[in-house]
C-alpha cells in the first residue's frame, strides 16, 4: 500500500531570510518533507502521534493500527491473532491476543518478548508496567523482561505512569486524586481535585478551593496552593497565574524569577518558553525573561520546543483543529508552510508527523549542513 518514502520535496535552509516573519537569523538547520503521504490516523486514546523508540504507531483508514518507520515503510508484521494497543515506551509495546483476549509485549522487532499471559497491561515508564496476571488474578509490577518486582492484592484506579517514582491514583467514590507508589501502595492520600504528576521533582495540585500549588515526592505542600493556574516545573521552572488573571514563573522554592505581565504562558522546553501579550500574540521567552523570539500576530498556539524545532501556528474560529501550522526553530524563522493540522507531533530522534486530514499525513525530517 505504502511506496518507499523520497525525502526532499521540500527543503528549507534556514540560513536564509524569510520574508515576513521579521525574525532575522541564521543557522543551518534543513526540514524534509517527504514526497508519499502516510495512510495516517492518530491513533487516540492510547497514542501521542509522535514517534517512540523510531516507530510511530498510527491508525490506516481501515481502522488497524500499524508501526512506520522513519522511512513511512511498515516497520513489521504480526502474527494475525495479535493486536497492537498504543506507542512504544521504553522499547516495549503492548499487544493483545485477540483468540485468549490476553495482553503482552513486543519489542521494536515487532517480537512478541513478553508473553500474551495478563488480562490488563500498562506502559512502560521508569522500567516499570503494571500487569493483572491471568491466572492468579494479582496485580503485579514487572520490569522490562517481563520479571515480578512486586505484587499487590489492591487495584488502584491509576494509569500506573511513573515519574518520580510516583503515579497518579484517583478515589473509587470522590475521583479526588492521590499518588501510588511502585509497590501498589497510596504513598500519597486522595486528596486533590487536579493533579498532572511530578516534574522536577514536584507535581501541581489543585485544592478544594481550586488554588493551585505544588507538592514534593513524600506529599508536603512545598509551594502553598495559591494561583487560579499553573503548568508544571521544567528546567527549575513553573508558570503559574495569579488571581488577577497574570502569568509569570516561580521557581521550586516559590519565588517569583519571571514577573508576572502575560496573558498566558507554557512550560520551558531547551531553555524558551511561549508566552502571550495582550494582544493574544505569541513570543518566546528565555530563562531570565528576555524576548528571544519576538511577538507574532500571525501565531496563537505554539508546541515546546523540541529538538530545536516548535509547532506553531493560528486556530479558526471554529477549531483549533481547522488551523493551520508549521515549524519554526529556535530563531522564530518558518521552516515549513503553514499548511498543517495541530495534531501535528513534536520532533522525536529527528523525526515528526505532519497531519494533513484524515488518512494524509508526511514524515518530516530534521539535517544539519555545514556552512
Amino acid at each position: 500500500m505504502l511506496k518507499k518514502l523520497g525525502l526532499a520535496a521540500l527543503i528549507l535552509v534556514t540560513s536564509l531570510s524569510v520574508i515576513g516573519t521579521g525574525w532575522a537569523a541564521s543557522s543551518t538547520t534543513t526540514i524534509e518533507v517527504s514526497k508519499t503521504a502516510l495512510d495516517y490516523n492518530v491513533a487516540r486514546p492510547l497514542s501521542d502521534g509522535a514517534f517512540h523508540d523510531g516507530l510511530l504507531a498510527a491508525e490506516t483508514s481501515a481502522g488497524n493500527l500499524v508501526y512506520y518507520n522513519s522511512k513511512g515503510e511498515k516497520a513489521f508484521s504480526l502474527p494475525a491473532e495479535l493486536k497492537p494497543i498504543g506507542d512504544f515506551h521504553e522499547q516495549r509495546a503492548v499487544v493483545k491476543n485477540t483468540k485468549t483476549n490476553l495482553y503482552g509485549y513486543i519489542n521494536t522487532k515487532g517480537a512478541l518478548v513478553i508473553p500474551c499471559q495478563y488480562t490488563e497491561a500498562n506502559f512502560f515508564s521508569e522500567g516499570k508496567a503494571k500487569v493483572t496476571i491471568a491466572d492468579t488474578k494479582e496485580n503485579a509490577i514487572i520490569d522490562r523482561t517481563g520479571k515480578i518486582l512486586s505484587h499487590f492484592k489492591e487495584n488502584v484506579e491509576s494509569e500506573y505512569v511513573f515519574t518520580d517514582g510516583l503515579a497518579l491514583a484517583y478515589a473509587p467514590n470522590t475521583g479526588k486524586i492521590g499518588f501510588v507508589n511502585a509497590s501498589g501502595q497510596l504513598a500519597i492520600p486522595y486528596k486533590y481535585k487536579y493533579s498532572r504528576g511530578f516534574s522536577n521533582g514536584l507535581a501541581i495540585v489543585q485544592n478544594s478551593k481550586g488554588l493551585y500549588g505544588y507538592i514534593n515526592t513524600v506529599g508536603k505542600e512545598v509551594i502553598p496552593p495559591q494561583y487560579k493556574s499553573g503548568g508544571d516545573f521544567s528546567e527549575g521552572l513553573a508558570p503559574v497565574q495569579n488571581t488577577k488573571g497574570k502569568w509569570g514563573f516561580i521557581n521550586k522554592q516559590g519565588k517569583v524569577v519571571i514577573p508576572f505581565k502575560f496573558t498566558d504562558a507554557q512550560d520551558f522546553s531547551e531553555g524558551l518558553a511561549s508566552v502571550k501579550n495582550a494582544k493574544n500574540e505569541v513570543g518566546f521567552i528565555n530563562k531570565s525573561g528576555a524576548l528571544v523570539i519576538k511577538y507574532q500576530q500571525k501565531y496563537d498556539v505554539t508546541t515546546p520546543f523540541k529538538e530545536g524545532l516548535a509547532l506553531v501556528g493560528k486556530q479558526t474560529q471554529s477549531s483549533v483543529s481547522d488551523g493551520k501550522f508549521g515549524y519554526i526553530n529556535r530563531q522564530g524563522q518558518l521552516l515549513t508552510k503553514l499548511e498543517y493540522r495541530v495534531e501535528s507531533s513534536s520532533f522525536s530522534n529527528g523525526y515528526a508527523v505532519a497531519f494533513i486530514k484524515p488518512g494524509k499525513a508526511f514524515i518530516v525530517s530534521k539535517h544539519s549542513v555545514s556552512k
